[in-house]
């Protein structure tokens, strides 16, 4: 069950990178077809890409509250999710990695169409994909570590 899974997280990543390609590209398109900046654009799929990363905690959250409350069933002990909740989360998941798949692409895009030295595009190339790896590894900082 581990190579599947291993398996199926892999494709969703692939998936999530190659779709987040033309997503893009039509992005793009329809900002220039309704006169909305590249940078208007950027931070707009920013914003939605800490939306949908902050969303499953949330949500978790909120379940959670509402069991201790017993609005919700208890779960019983070692219950894995299923059904509709367990596509939601899965579906939000690729959702959220095309998004932070399509920030990288149009800031690399506006580097692009903004600097016209290829040194410093590349080195802003670099700084993007730095920041990009900065806030991956400082997102877990503030998570609780579990003993186990």
């Amino acid at each position: 069950m581990g190579d599947t899974a291993f398996a199926l997280g892999a494709l969703a990543s692939d998936l999530a990178f190659s779709v987040s390609f033309g997503i893009g590209r039509e992005l793009l398109d329809a900002a220039n077809d309704s006169n909305l900046t590249e940078d208007e654009l950027v931070a707009s799929v920013l914003v939605l890409t800490v939306v949908l990363s902050a969303l499953p905690k949330t949500v978790s959250h909120g379940i959670n509250e509402l069991r201790e409350r017993g609005i919700l069933g208890k779960p019983k002990p070692g219950e894995v999710p299923q059904g509709f909740a367990q596509f939601a989360k899965l579906l939000l998941d690729i959702t959220r990695r095309i998004c932070v798949s399509l920030a990288v692409q149009l800031l690399s895009a506006n580097v692009r169409t903004r600097q016209t030295d290829r040194a410093v595009r590349i080195v802003s190339l670099v700084s993007v994909a730095i920041f990009f790896l900065f806030l991956e590894a400082t997102s877990s900082i503030a998570a609780p570590k579990t003993n186990g």
